[in-house]
């Protein structure tokens, strides 16, 4: 299977705001005595940066093929000597000692999204020495109400057009449960009231990224409010990171999180502001005022059908399709001795078979082999 390099290693390695806070950080926690993890390392740029700052061992760790660039990169840059590029899950990784320093880039946009702090929290819990320390160790959530009568017409008005005389209104029900990400420093919007923090977390103690909020803020101009814009600061050594849109830029992205309707407020009003996600669940927003409420929430930007549901239902009981059958037939033949072109051969030959010829029956072994070989 052939690897496409990822655009976004791009936009990491050059974000020159982030990375010189990070090296900063790396700097005055690591010695000669550190041993360093840099956990999704990437092309590996924290950890050679630890490298070169000294650490006696930095184990890059990545789940990807990119790993391999990592390491022709160490060796180019003469890091190769205390460097240790390893291709795996945290999940599955073992090591042969514990480690002082956990270097991770594992916040999202608006921190909890792509849901790869729980990753982080199995690292520190198995692999982080006692008294040892974490990049970033402690992040928080904010939000912030704005009027954007621009920005809301463009994404949930204008459903409510008509297009060759047909009506897409059903449409804006789920365009008005969507989180939109974007650089929104540059976006025409005013802001109602000043950023409440929502979510305080940290990451040395934390056990759960399950998120239940709420909190009071009041309007500070008469306006009309549209949604949210929400981000993210986290804690670097001493040295605090904001992602918000009133912040150097950075590759991290703001979101905006609607209301439909949108919401008349006038100065001095109180404004609730209810966020919920459970860890890998969906995000829900709420508002409360002056006895009016409304609700949010990305399960209703879906698609989902009745059938769908049901998958996700604890009484669900699930039997395996054509297709899942294969795949176990198949997986029953991954046993050390059978070469992966007679498996192939072997399935597309057989009379019940429903790949079109013996290429696309490869496809579908080496797609398994790659995920559980």
């Amino acid at each position: 299977m052939s690897y496409s390099f990822p655009i976004n290693h791009q936009s990491m390695i050059f974000d020159d705001t982030r990375n010189q806070i990070y090296a900063d950080a790396i700097k005055t926690l690591v010695d000669q005595n550190s041993v360093v993890m840099d956990l999704g390392a990437g092309l590996g740029l924290h950890g050679l940066i630890a490298a070169r700052a000294g650490a006696r061992m930095v184990y890059l760790i990545e789940p990807e093929p990119v790993i391999h660039v990592a390491a022709r990169l160490a060796e180019e840059n003469g890091l190769s000597g205390n460097t240790e590029c390893i291709q795996a899950k945290i999940e599955s990784l073992e090591l042969p000692q514990p480690v002082d320093l956990i270097i991770s880039v594992f916040t999202g946009n608006f921190l909890l999204q792509e849901d790869l702090l729980p990753s982080l929290i199995h690292a520190r819990d198995k692999h982080l020495a006692l008294n040892g320390r974490m990049i970033p160790d402690q992040a928080k959530m904010f939000v912030q109400p704005i009027s954007a009568e621009e920005f809301y017409k463009k994404n949930i008005d204008c459903w409510c057009e008509r297009s060759q005389d047909f009506s897409f209104s059903f449409v804006r029900k789920h365009a008005a449960n969507t989180i939109y990400q974007d650089d929104y420093k540059d976006l025409n919007y005013k802001a109602l009231a000043s950023p409440a923090e929502i979510l305080h977390m940290d990451f040395m103690t934390a056990t759960s990224t399950d998120c239940k909020t709420r909190t009071t803020m009041e309007i500070e101009t008469d306006g009309i409010c549209h949604g949210f814009l929400g981000w993210f600061d986290m804690r670097l050594g001493q040295h605090w990171l904001s992602t918000s849109p009133r912040a150097k830029k950075t590759h991290w992205r703001q979101v905006y999180l609607p209301i439909d309707p949108s919401l008349k407020v006038r100065e001095g009003q109180q404004l609730t502001f209810c966020l919920q996600r459970p860890q890998f669940g969906e995000w829900t927003w709420s508002i409360e005022t002056e006895g009016r409420s409304q609700r949010h929430s990305t399960f209703l930007s879906g698609l989902l059908q009745h059938s769908d549901l049901a998958k996700k239902s604890d009484t669900y009981k699930p039997a395996l399709t054509e297709k899942g059958r294969l795949a176990r037939h198949v997986l029953e033949l991954f046993d050390g001795n059978t070469a992966a072109g007679l498996i192939s051969k072997e399935i597309s030959s057989s009379e019940d078979t429903h790949f079109k010829s013996e290429a696309e029956a490869k496809r579908f072994v080496t797609g398994l082999i790659n995920r559980y070989g």
